[in-house]
């Protein structure tokens, strides 16, 4: 019977599989259709003029209307408020509008506030007791504290990895700019319009160090400030490359070749090393999933007959 009882079991876990394959199919799929409509979107500004709106957006300092109330909660925490690692982290995770820290205290705020109240008013409806009330209520408190920042974080994670793996391709167009005669700054913002279609972060990475040329900054700190947004070392290394052939005059566009040689070895390389992962991600579904179905498919039948024998043999 015990084997009898797995079969639905393991027929559950192949259906979970098979919505996690058909999700992440269709999610790939949305993917390239949101890429699409990014590239139609683009070809749309540019023929009525909108894209100079797009790129005065990124400095905005208005706050929405309902976002009002988060921000007003940051007076709580006033040293985050100031805190300008805390600004360069919810840059790098993508929020640049120049309130963000406060409406981040504020959600920070909220949640800690929430999480313990609703803890409380759980815990004194159920009759729980005292001390297991006061541990439970500081976890959550805790972990209303810790979970925007926790957000924030896997937002970066992803931001990084959508940059790191998009910056070979926007070097090489960097340097086929270079080398046909641009500026730098054009070179910059030429690349920033056509990779947009494939990795918006990095495309409005390198329109904010356009504008920030634009409004007066030294190109050197624009390319810091720009290391600092992103977070990524492939970026600091190129970042440092460019600094060094600004100020010592070498060939920018011979140090970007090279620059981009080794950031698509490193991709490759990074690429050989998840396929090396893939075995040992695969166990689990392999032992879990796949090899109890095969051993139900192949053995239950005989176990079922041999069951029969016996019940028969019994009687």
């Amino acid at each position: 019977m015990s084997t009898l009882i797995l079969i639905p079991v393991l027929t559950a876990f192949a259906i979970l599989a098979l919505v996690a394959a058909v999700y992440n199919l269709r999610y790939r799929n949305a993917t390239i259709n949101d890429r699409l409509q990014r590239m139609v979107n683009a070809d749309e500004a540019l023929v009525t003029g909108e894209a100079a709106k797009l790129d005065d957006s990124i400095f905005d300092s208005t706050v929405p209307g309902w976002l009002q109330p988060l921000a007003a909660l940051g007076f709580l925490l006033p040293t985050q408020m100031v805190s300008e690692t805390l600004k360069w982290e919810l840059a790098q995770a993508g929020y640049r509008h120049l309130e963000a820290r406060r409406i981040f205290v504020g959600i920070r705020v909220l949640c800690t506030v929430t999480f313990a109240l609703a803890t409380l008013l759980i815990g004194l409806s159920r009759h729980i007791r005292s001390d297991q009330l006061l541990l439970i209520a500081v976890a959550a408190t805790a972990l209303g504290y810790l979970g925007p920042m926790m957000f924030v974080r896997a937002r970066q994670s992803k931001r990084q990895m959508d940059i790191t793996l998009s910056l070979p391709d926007g070097l090489d167009l960097l340097v086929i700019c270079v080398e046909a005669g641009q500026g730098l700054n054009a070179a910059l913002m030429k690349v920033g319009k056509e990779i947009g279609y494939s990795s918006p972060a990095l495309s409005e990475d390198l329109m904010i160090v356009n504008n920030e040329m634009r409004a007066g900054v030294s190109r050197t700190q624009a390319l810091r400030n720009l290391s600092l947004r992103t977070g990524s070392d492939d970026v600091r290394s190129l970042v440092a490359v460019m600094i060094q052939s600004d100020r010592f005059g070498t060939s920018v566009a011979h140090a970007l070749r090279i620059h981009s040689d080794s950031l698509r070895t490193k991709r490759r390389q990074r690429a050989e090393e998840r396929a090396r992962k893939a075995p040992i991600k695969l166990l689990f579904p392999l032992v879990f999933c796949i090899f109890p179905e095969m051993f139900v498919v192949l053995l239950a039948p005989g176990m079922l007959q041999l069951f029969h024998a016996l019940s028969q043999s019994q009687q």
